[in-house]
């Protein structure tokens, strides 16, 4: 057997070739589910008094394979700086010219048996929780990677340092593992009470609103949260004491009393003014003054400046959409195509400071708030989806949409995104349709309706005007609408700043 050393984290030399073989001696060290090692099958491991030696058995490669697969991970873990300085990678020649994967790392004590090595105070105990996820979400914000997120995967040197254990770095999974695992730290963990919990909130609010790049991410993965099961009230209070200290990170959601007849609902104004005020116009001349924007007011159009200016003088509602996000978020590549791409970049620079912040203070949602009528959710893109602006009701979504109003007992949701102007309904006897946009359409059939007013600034559906929607709350029933508008203004705008054809081309064609 030979062993050859390919490199410490920090670059220096702490172990030799017979530290190892001595450690290789001592019996293998049995991995389980609540004790002081836990790992993958095949993983062998070999602990002395100061040290612990972990063999990658399930890797099978060939000699170029595997100092491949050794020099990348020694890569990545000086990259990423969490691990212990002195943890070294290693590759064994066998006999039979088999080679094994291993390294050597001092012996560190687990977060998760910390209670029976050393008493910790309950505050030692949520410092060692704040530092876990300073960890966590500085890896997810910097390389876009995942944490292994179990408390064994973290240990404590005798300085109480922290390291993380794991060899395996995973790809960022957007908080869906990290709602999952902090369910099991409070249910496996009773000393986190109500107290010690909204602690534990306020710590993890401030890591997550360092750490990411979009405003509403605390607020998000509280939505995540209040899916995770709790097995008793206790439990349920702590998890929703974690839950509520992240929903008071930022204004995501507004309810709004409406008592007039009449509530307009427009989307996607998408920077187009001549659409946007011919639309205008017709609520002042029918007399309609409360409403609502589903978002997307910027993107694709010529006209960002006048679009934002002409709804702040109106008392309209507004709520951000995707587009929206991209330019005050600077994150041009996310759910956006590469044309809508371009046309983000060419907006940012345009918009004004107080432009910019005003769109970053639009909420995400809106909520009604009246017991006289139905109740309704306004969002920009569907109301299963945590991001609010990301997810699309189509033909393939709107029955897990609908199951999901069902759920939380909702009437209405009038959402924008698709651009595609009807609505999906369930109707009493539990069946879902589509509706093509028609004149005026009583709900009173319906326990369940999807929305969509279509697009202001870019209707989909062979459309050129513009289209938006009509509530009457009084009589139940929704109206849709469609109008012309100087589309020639917007099509000048378009060639004036030299927007890509096919913009003008899909306004021209109504897709």
């Amino acid at each position: 057997m030979k062993i050859e050393i390919i490199g410490a984290i920090d670059g220096s030399l702490h172990y030799d070739s017979l530290q190892i073989s001595r450690l290789l001696e001592e019996d293998q060290t049995i991995l389980n589910y609540g004790t002081t090692f836990m790992g993958r099958p095949g993983t062998q491991l070999h602990t002395g008094a100061n040290d612990v030696v972990k063999l990658r058995a399930e890797l099978d490669l060939n000699e170029d394979k595997t100092h491949d697969f050794v020099r990348y991970a020694l890569q990545q873990e000086q990259k990423l700086k969490l691990h212990h300085p002195h943890k070294t990678w290693f590759v064994i020649e066998l006999d039979n010219h088999k080679f094994k994967i291993g390294n050597i790392c001092p012996r560190l004590i687990p977060l998760h048996t910390l209670e029976q090595t050393k008493p910790t105070d309950i505050s030692k105990k949520v410092a060692y929780l704040k530092q876990v996820y300073h960890y966590y979400f500085s890896t997810a914000s910097h390389f876009n990677l995942r944490l292994d997120e179990g408390l064994s995967n973290f240990g404590i040197d005798k300085n109480d340092t922290l390291y993380y254990l794991d060899d395996d770095i995973y790809s960022w999974d957007n908080f869906i593992s990290f709602t999952h695992i902090l369910g099991v730290l409070i249910r496996n963990n009773q000393w986190l009470d109500e107290h010690y919990a909204q602690k534990f909130g306020i710590e993890l609010q401030q890591l997550i609103s360092n750490f990411s790049k979009e405003s509403h991410t605390c607020y998000r993965v509280a939505r995540l949260l209040r899916d995770i099961f709790m097995p008793d009230n206790d439990r349920k209070l702590v998890l929703n004491t974690i839950i509520k200290q992240l929903e008071q990170s930022k204004v995501v959601t507004k309810k709004l009393k409406v008592t007039a007849d009449c509530l307009a609902i427009l989307a996607d104004v998408h920077a187009n003014i001549p659409a946007l005020e011919a639309v205008l116009d017709y609520l002042q001349q029918h007399n309609i003054t409360h409403g609502i924007v589903l978002g997307d007011i910027v993107g694709y159009g010529p006209h960002p400046n006048e679009c934002i200016k002409r709804l702040q003088q109106t008392e309209l509602m507004v709520i951000k959409g995707n587009h929206d996000h991209a330019v005050i978020s600077g994150n041009t590549k996310r759910g956006i195509s590469s044309i809508a791409s371009w046309c983000i970049e060419w907006t940012i620079p345009r918009l004004s400071i107080d432009e910019k912040k005003w769109l970053t203070e639009l909420p995400l949602e809106l909520n009604s708030d009246d017991n006289d009528f139905k109740s309704w959710r306004a969002v920009h893109g569907s109301p299963i989806d945590p991001n609010y602006f990301y997810a699309y009701v189509y033909q393939m979504t709107y029955e897990q949409n609908l199951d999901e109003m069902e759920k939380q007992q909702l009437d209405l949701c009038f959402h924008g995104h698709s651009h595609i102007q009807g609505m999906y309904v369930r109707d009493e006897l539990g069946q879902d349709k589509f509706l093509n946009p028609t004149a005026k359409t009583s709900l009173a059939n319906y326990n369940h309706a999807l929305i969509c007013p279509g697009s202001i600034g870019q209707p989909r559906n062979g459309c050129t005007g513009t289209q938006f929607a009509i509530y009457h709350q009084h009589t139940d029933e929704i109206q849709f609408i469609s109008i012309n508008y100087e589309i020639d203004k917007t099509l000048a705008d378009l060639q004036k700043y030299e927007f890509p054809a096919m913009l003008a081309e899909r306004l021209q064609r109504g897709e």
